[in-house]
């Protein structure tokens, strides 16, 4: 396959941390911009610090749509009822973006990324007819993994019923086994709890995918959360209409988290000195690598 220049466009949900976000973003575009039209930056109604992101909008000007919602939900379950409503399902991550893009792709990423070399080029020459491209699965929670049985590689393969999946948790316990027997399906218990495109770096098929997601389909959209995580409930419900996803390890492309390195930057948000010292490290960054002035 050869790449269409500018096939993709990208969502992104800025919660905090405008020098991260900068990094991500620059860092992207210096690596994979030849494939990028449009950025969707969303800035989220409520804010964990007092920030300004118009230093960012003036670098990409006339590359940026800013939307900022009109609720915070952060984490909180959007009922059906609710999702009918637009002001409202545009407010879930990667909605509004989810439903304007006019490109065949959507490429989702966190705030927190740092891109060493091209993956979104890599992205479209390997996701094929797949709905969807990146890691498959939070393999490292999952009791299935810790078994030897499931991987992201083969989660299409592997299909336990359900008492098999709770002897598994029972025996390789991860951090939110106690939520599996409320949550799992007894008759349709696949794709497996801790199953999901991780959406933090992740490019979707939007042609594929949109219109088998809410307003327009019965999927979930991938942006809410459940009693697992973010994603989780739209790869479900989409992998049990048939699509499938490429799972393709980011990681000699991209880090996740770059400054503190936990594979996640949840953390920070709650404490002040580590989002300080996270923040400073990126304005180094910014100036080091891209002569940005503060």
């Amino acid at each position: 396959m050869n790449p269409e220049k500018g096939s993709v466009d990208v969502a992104v949900s800025a919660y905090g941390k405008p020098y991260q976000t900068a990094v991500t973003l620059l860092t992207l575009m210096k690596h994979s911009g030849q494939w990028i039209d449009k950025i969707y930056f969303v800035e989220e109604k409520k804010q964990p610090e007092i920030v300004s992101y118009k230093f960012l909008y003036k670098i990409f000007t006339g590359r940026i749509i800013r939307y900022k919602p009109l609720f915070w939900f952060a984490y909180d379950r959007i009922g059906t009822k609710l999702r009918r409503i637009g002001v409202y399902r545009r407010a879930i991550r990667y909605q509004y973006a989810w439903e304007k893009t006019n490109k065949k792709y959507l490429l989702l990423i966190h705030n927190d990324m740092y891109f060493k070399d091209d993956l979104v080029g890599q992205y479209l020459m390997n996701i094929g007819d797949h709905t969807g491209i990146g890691k498959v699965g939070q393999c490292w929670n999952c009791p299935a993994h810790s078994a030897g049985r499931c991987s992201g590689e083969n989660y299409l393969q592997y299909r336990p019923d359900y008492n098999e999946i709770m002897e598994m948790s029972a025996q390789y316990p991860g951090p939110r086994s106690p939520v599996y027997e409320a949550y799992i399906d007894r008759n349709t218990p696949w794709p497996l709890p801790e199953c999901r495109l991780n959406e933090y770096v992740s490019m979707i098929n939007i042609k594929k995918a949109r219109p088998a997601t809410a307003p327009f389909g019965k999927a979930t959209p991938i942006g809410s959360n459940n009693a697992i995580d973010t994603g989780v409930e739209w790869f479900r419900d989409v992998s049990r209409m048939g699509h499938t996803f490429r799972h393709f390890d980011y990681e000699p492309y991209a880090t996740h988290s770059w400054v503190s390195l936990r594979n996640s930057g949840h953390e920070a948000l709650f404490n002040s000195e580590l989002y300080k010292y996270e923040e400073s490290v990126a304005l180094q960054c910014l100036m080091d690598e891209f002569n940005y002035k503060p």
